[in-house]
């Protein structure tokens, strides 16, 4: 039934803090006053013994034995003798209010004894323990199930014990206070609790007050406002490691919006720079009739624009798959050293019609885990981008290191270099803010760098650069390497990898 409620009506949080404060603290009271009316009892016990014993003592005091027979003097006590507060007399027998007195000789022979007493039944081991010399003391049961309190000594004489004394007190009185004692704390737990469940009740709302603002925030943010960020609490708590996280996430979220938004500009300014080229030379050669040669020219361009944008278009299509996490990377052993020599062949045309000399170092057999496709592609884009920031003369460095734990990729060049303000960005995609490499670009469309990134990641490696203006580049690639015992065989060749990517 109350897994129901609680489905049909879930407690807020505030609500189940409030219960949990007050069943705690209810808990603690119950046992607290357990503990207390346990101590209580124990010691309203003890000083009622204690009472008991000394009035045994006091008679005992009063005893006078002559010739071996016990002289003693009444044992009844009146009842108040002030005139001014007379009392009703008491009825004879009552265990509440009469004295509770009996002398016993050593035979157990009655001889004398209270009204009050003469009610009650003693059990015998409160007559044959005192003769033993040991005395007793517990609880009986009168009438109307009222308990007594007994306790029962011996009387010696030079040694000899002549009678037993026995005196009682009943525990009606203490029982009642202990009752009243537990009513009156009964109420004063009742209102304790509800006192701690309307605090607790407060002290949660406040203390989800900076919540209710986080969240106020939010949803303004919600609405489209990524600038705004939610108010931080002075106090050092979780509240306001709540509040910088949200801030931090929301910053992460407005660059990664604005990157988008610059991506997207960016995306459509480099498709239609192709297609208004298209356009272009189409009109123009649709303007008069032309000469073969000359349409053939148009076609040429047209086919170099159009190849221009499918490789565009390809590698848009390959960044928003690897942002997706839907690109399909290989996971196999791959000889790096292997695909570094057919890049750079492939490369060295290029670099000869630039009149930039490439060299290559890589005599050393290097086996890491990935997809060979996609490492063809890491070296062949910056083989290009280290060519065409190199001017003519200059010198194209691509070398291969190996240790037992990782292989490291260095392309190194002579060219036009960075300058320090752009290096954190050469990796954003479509970012060309150097002029002097913007005067240097020959057909690049901004994404080069990107991939590599994204595919040197996706390798569980990293990429550094470091850049002089004017004095050159050099891109460091560290990838986990397979150690040299293992296979270093590939299921795919090289020269079939490479196909595949061009």
């Amino acid at each position: 039934m109350s897994t129901l409620l609680r489905r049909v009506f879930p407690p807020s949080i505030r609500l189940q803090l409030m219960t949990w404060y007050t069943t705690v603290f209810a808990v603690l009271l119950l046992v607290t006053g357990a503990f207390f009316y346990q101590h209580l009892e124990s010691a309203l016990e003890a000083s009622v013994d204690s009472t008991l014993q000394i009035r045994a003592q006091q008679i005992a005091s009063e005893l006078v034995v002559i010739n071996g027979t016990i002289t003693l003097h009444d044992l009844t006590v009146p009842s108040d003798p002030s005139p001014q507060s007379p009392s009703p007399p008491l009825p004879r027998g009552n265990v509440d209010y009469g004295e509770l007195v009996r002398l016993l000789d050593a035979h157990g022979k009655l001889l004398s004894e209270t009204p009050a007493f003469s009610a009650l039944q003693v059990p015998e081991a409160s007559l044959t323990q005192p003769l033993q010399g040991n005395p007793w003391q517990g609880t009986i049961k009168a009438a109307g199930g009222r308990e007594i309190r007994i306790y029962s000594r011996a009387f010696t004489n030079q040694g000899r014990v002549l009678a037993v004394i026995q005196v009682g007190e009943s525990l009606t009185s203490l029982h009642t206070l202990l009752h009243e004692l537990i009513a009156e704390l009964l109420v004063a737990g009742a209102l304790a609790l509800l006192v701690c469940a309307m605090g607790s009740y407060w002290l949660a709302a406040r203390s989800f007050a900076p919540i209710q603002r986080l969240a106020h925030t939010a949803r303004q943010i919600q609405a489209g406002d990524l600038h705004q960020r939610v108010p931080v609490p002075p106090a050092h708590d979780e509240m306001q490691y709540l509040a910088l996280t949200l801030n931090a996430m929301l910053d992460s979220l407005d660059q990664s919006f604005a990157r988008q938004r610059r991506f997207v500009a960016d995306a459509s300014h480099e498709l239609r720079t192709p297609l208004a080229v298209i356009r272009n030379k189409a009109d123009v050669a649709l303007l008069h009739p032309r000469t073969q040669q000359e349409y053939e020219a148009v076609l040429q361009s047209i086919v170099a624009e159009t190849g221009r944008l499918s490789h565009l278009l390809s590698d848009l299509l390959a960044l928003a798959r690897g942002d997706e996490g839907q690109a399909l990377i290989e996971h196999e052993p791959v000889r790096l050293d292997h695909l570094v020599e057919s890049v750079a062949a492939n490369a060295m045309e290029l670099a000869r019609e630039r009149g930039i000399l490439l060299t290559v170092r890589a005599s050393q057999p290097v086996t890491v885990i990935g997809d060979g496709a996609r490492l063809i592609q890491v070296i062949m884009n910056l083989l290009d981008n280290a060519i065409r920031y190199t001017d003519s003369g200059g010198l194209v460095l691509l070398n291969l290191q190996a240790t037992s734990s990782e292989a490291r990729l260095i392309v190194q060049d002579t060219g036009v270099g960075i300058a320090p303000e752009h290096l954190p960005h050469i990796f954003e995609r479509f970012y060309r803010g150097d002029q002097a490499r913007q005067k240097a670009t020959r057909g690049g469309n901004g994404l080069g760098l990107a991939i590599v990134d994204w595919i040197v990641r996706v390798h569980h490696g990293t990429i550094t650069v470091t850049s002089l203006v004017g004095q050159g580049s050099m891109f460091t690639i560290t990838l986990p390497a397979m150690p040299p015992a293992l296979p270093a065989a590939t299921k795919t060749s090289c020269e079939d990898q490479f196909s595949r990517t061009q």
